[in-house]
């Protein structure tokens, strides 16, 4: 008598037992199946392939290792890290060749900052830190040097400068062989003696000015104003410049120190301290 599901007299099919249920689970003993691989993966699991796309991505772009894995699991995108890495190199590289500090590197690289200008500002800063406190009256009187002195009432004195104080010079004239006090404010200029009979050819007179005889001027505020920024800067470029004085001397050369309470004008015959509060123009 044939029976529902094939095979008779209660037998299962040609074979012998009975046929395993779907879903049924696999008689014990019997081998696993191995999963089947992700697509495209050749073979390899997950955290394998990932592995290897990390590897591809830092050997063909050369990003660090986290920059990598973030590219392969698509947290970053590969050109922004790409350009990030260019941005920091260049940033270490202006670090590098113009010993920037790294707060202003960043702002020229960004092209907020101008390199050329941020680099003469450095320079102006140097060139003024370095003579500010220079004082031809101050190592005229250790070195006993013998200076001729403008001095207001269009006078020259020869001189040794034999004390300083806080506002007067002591002085021994030479010609005349006595000993005097001046008040600072009534020196011109200042060049020592040797090269004065070369140097004092760099000197003319301004004739709107050359028969005036004035008195110094006293006040700060009132005085002729020449910034060490303007002066640092007419010495970075070695520029020509011509200075008038109060009493119409006009000196012509090129700025040699800037200090605190005057410039040094290097003229074709010698230096020559020109003292600042005696200053009425000044062009480079």
């Amino acid at each position: 008598m044939l029976r529902r599901g094939g095979g008779s007299d209660g037998q299962g099919p040609k074979g012998g037992g009975a046929s395993p249920r779907a879903g049924a689970p696999p008689p014990k003993g019997a081998p696993k199946r191995r999963s089947a691989s992700p697509a495209g993966s050749g073979g390899l699991s997950g955290a394998e392939a990932l592995a290897a796309k990390v590897e591809q991505i830092r050997k063909t772009t050369g990003v660090p290792l986290e920059t990598a894995r973030l590219v392969a699991l698509g947290r970053l995108d590969l050109n922004d890290a790409i350009k990030r890495m260019a941005f920091a190199d260049e940033v270490t590289s202006l670090m590098a060749r113009h010993e920037l500090d790294r707060a202003l590197a960043t702002q020229v690289a960004l092209g907020h900052a101008d390199l050329q200008k941020a680099l003469r500002k450095r320079r102006v800063d140097a060139l003024i830190q370095a003579s500010m406190s220079r004082d031809i009256l101050e190592t005229a009187a250790k070195s006993g040097a013998e200076l001729v002195l403008g001095v207001h009432g269009r006078q020259l004195l020869r001189a040794r400068i034999t004390e300083i104080t806080a506002y007067d010079v002591h002085l021994l004239d030479l010609e005349k062989n006595e000993a005097s006090i001046l008040h600072k404010t009534r020196l011109k200029f200042a060049c020592e003696a040797a090269p004065w009979q070369k140097a004092r050819k760099a000197m003319v007179w301004d004739s709107a000015r050359k028969l005036r005889t004035v008195e110094p001027i006293t006040r700060p505020q009132d005085r002729f104003g020449c910034s060490n920024r303007r002066l640092g800067e007419a010495l970075d470029r070695n520029a020509e410049t011509t200075i008038t004085l109060l009493e119409g001397e006009v000196f012509t050369g090129h700025l040699a120190w800037v200090a605190r309470w005057e410039v040094g004008l290097r003229t074709k015959g010698g230096d020559v301290a020109i003292f600042r509060h005696a200053i009425d123009d000044f062009r480079d």
